[in-house]
């Protein structure tokens, strides 16, 4: 073969080796971006959905449970929610020979119009609503009002009850638990106690017709020996001795929820200003997660404190109790508004009758009960303007 044959043939390799070269480069290009279309699309498709998903989920509305909450989609605003808050409901005695004469409906028609306006509504229900069960020995008061009370509550626009408290368990357990029937059976939650500890500590949820979600739970800082639930018994939820089981429970509703509402039945009988105990616990509650938290048990009015753009209610006093003395006449409805921002917060004056039955005040005998709440809150640093015959505190800038 000559020398010019060769040449030749060594040229035709190299463009044949050249031609091959450029086809796996243009092979590789468009493996590439077929890669990078396909990547894509599937991310498009993950973070696409119908219309609508964005909103927090359907939440169980099993009293007692939280079953069924999802986390709300992240970057999605709740809408605000409001839930109006009361005092110590309590069906014996005077309660108890009123609502036979005139019907349980009637213990609270002065102010059901108040609680049908929120989205939720609660109160604390303090002692048991049934027929079964005998009073505690060496108990100095026990309550059990008539299981009417469930439905009459349920009329008058409660959404559910809190049971942590130093009397649900006046009865025993079997009144408890019945007691817990009842509620279900008129449709209305609750929180704070159970057929055991989990049961207690669990929350309740409500959705609201915006699709915002709101938890509930419910704590007792005072109970009688023996009410306390356990693994294997009845009883309420305890804040004061397990302060790290409450900070877990609400940490982990607010991870399901749009708002956190915590009950605390705590403080000293008789005193209008917190103790230590009482601030310490509701700031650990606002910090863990809650938006909003209600006081009872102290059977007079407390003050109230905005921390951290939240807002804490230290004690409402009685809403439906029987008593002798003006101070424990003297509430307020608390008609709360929950948003992202903040809360924004009516207070509404009540007084309760000699007999237990409340009715909303207005004119001077409001104003007085709106000052001493002012009165009340001035130490906690939180600035109430009263106008008309309602008074108006702002946490944080709610919308």
């Amino acid at each position: 073969m000559d020398r010019r044959t060769r040449r030749r043939r060594r040229r035709r390799a190299r463009i044949r080796g050249l031609i091959a070269l450029a086809v796996l480069i243009v092979i590789a290009v468009f493996a590439v971006v077929a890669v990078s279309r396909a990547l894509s699309h599937r991310g498009a498709g993950a973070s696409a959905g119908p219309a609508g998903t964005g909103s927090a989920s359907s939440h169980s509305a099993t009293p007692g449970s939280g079953s069924g909450a999802a986390t709300p989609s992240p970057g999605v605003t709740a809408a605000p929610v409001t839930v109006v808050s009361g005092g110590d409901v309590m069906s014996d005695r005077g309660v108890k020979a009123y609502a036979s004469r005139y019907g349980a409906d009637a213990v609270f028609s002065g102010i059901a119009p108040v609680l049908r306006k929120g989205d939720a509504a609660w109160v604390n229900l303090e002692g048991p609503i049934s027929t079964l069960g005998s009073a505690t020995s060496g108990k100095d008061y026990t309550f059990e009002g008539s299981p009417a009370m469930a439905d009459a509550l349920a009329g008058a626009g409660v959404t559910l009850v809190t049971l942590a408290n130093n009397h649900a368990v006046d009865y025993g357990r079997s009144a408890l638990m019945d007691t817990i029937k009842n509620l279900t059976k008129a449709g209305v939650q609750h929180v704070g106690a159970g057929r055991d500890l989990e049961a207690a500590h669990a929350p309740a949820v409500v959705k609201t017709d915006s699709g915002a979600t709101i938890g509930f739970l419910g704590y007792a800082d005072i109970w009688w020996p023996g009410f306390e639930a356990t693994d294997s018994h009845a009883g309420v939820a305890q804040a004061f001795s397990d302060v790290a089981r409450m900070k877990s429970d609400i940490r982990s509703l607010a991870k399901k929820v749009d708002y956190v509402v915590v009950g605390f039945h705590w403080g000293i009988e008789y005193q209008h200003y917190p103790i230590s105990q009482q601030t310490s616990e509701a700031h650990a509650a606002i910090d863990a997660g809650a938006d909003l938290v209600i006081g009872h048990h102290p059977h007079v009015l407390q003050g109230l404190e905005t921390y951290k753009k939240r807002l804490i209610v230290y004690s409402l006093g009685d809403l439906v109790f029987d008593h002798y003395s003006v101070e424990t006449g003297q509430t307020v409805l608390v008609d709360a508004t929950l948003s992202p921002g903040g809360v924004k917060a009516t207070l509404i004056p009540t007084y309760v009758s000699s007999s237990g039955i409340p009715a909303v005040q207005r004119g001077a005998a409001g104003k007085t009960i709106l000052a001493l709440v002012k009165q009340y809150s001035a130490p906690l640093h939180t600035s109430i303007s009263i106008s008309g015959d309602t008074a108006t505190v702002h946490a944080g800038k709610p919308e």
